[in-house]
């Protein structure tokens, strides 16, 4: 029973970490913090289709293609975080129903900007990644916000990795049927891809309105799978870790 136990405590333990930690471990991130000419950003303040944004040595630029014709013909904007200013130009009504505000304890994953469509709640199309590299880029990671919905008004988008005109690999997120991720991240990660060109995100959910996306911490570079060591788990997934060890520990004793 006390083994059970023990097992059950680790077990929650490691489906916990991964929902938060995957993306702060890597200095080669584009948390949108700042603009391509590492300025701070503003609210509603616009991305260009020729702004470079680095990490760890390769480049990528964002945008999004509206009619789906492999032309970009959108720009991204970049939206500030809880900003109760902000009327209907925001990303995603999040926590509390409060507008662009993470679920605790993700405040500090989400940041004080991230990047979404530049007309909200409005269907965008595909959004593309294009990537401009001097070696092959064969893992990558990014976050979409707050898939969340109800069973005839859902959410789900769908993640496709391409080299040039070839598709390497897909994932499709969780269906946003609830509220178990309103407020929160999805993490999405390819790995062991021959050489990444391109990500194109799409919306495949069964809504037709108030459609959104909040796309944050996106890892373009080779390997994403080192300096685990780094990663700053926020203070209160420390203690819901210790308080399910020792939860554990009494109860073998």
């Amino acid at each position: 029973m006390r083994v059970s136990l023990l097992k059950k405590t680790v077990a929650s333990i490691l489906l916990f970490i991964p929902l938060l930690i995957p993306l702060r471990s890597l200095a080669g991130i584009i948390d949108f913090e700042v603009t391509a000419s590492a300025e701070t950003p503003t609210d509603n303040g616009i991305i260009h289709f020729n702004d470079d944004f680095i990490a760890d040595g390769v480049a990528v630029r964002f945008g999004f293609d509206s009619n789906f014709d492999g032309i970009l013909d959108t720009k991204a904007v970049f939206e500030q975080a809880g900003n109760k200013d902000a009327g209907k130009d925001t990303g995603f009504v999040g926590f509390a129903k409060g507008r662009d505000q993470a679920a605790p304890p993700f405040e500090s994953l989400l940041g004080d900007f991230f990047l979404r469509q530049s007309e909200p709640y409005k269907p965008f199309g595909v959004f593309t990644i294009l990537y401009n590299a001097n070696n092959p880029v064969t893992e990558a990671s990014g976050e979409i916000w707050d898939i969340d919905g109800k069973k005839n008004k859902t959410e789900r988008f769908l993640v496709k990795a391409f080299n040039d005109t070839e598709l390497l690999a897909i994932i499709e997120s969780p269906l946003g049927i609830d509220s178990t991720l309103n407020g929160k991240p999805w993490i999405f990660g390819f790995t062991g891809l021959s050489d990444i060109t391109k990500i194109e995100i799409t919306f495949t959910g069964s809504k037709t309105q108030g459609i959104g996306l909040a796309f944050n911490n996106f890892s373009p570079v080779e390997n994403i799978s080192h300096a685990i060591h780094q990663i700053p788990i926020p203070a209160t997934v420390y203690l819901f870790m210790l308080g399910l060890m020792g939860i554990a520990t009494r109860q073998l004793k």
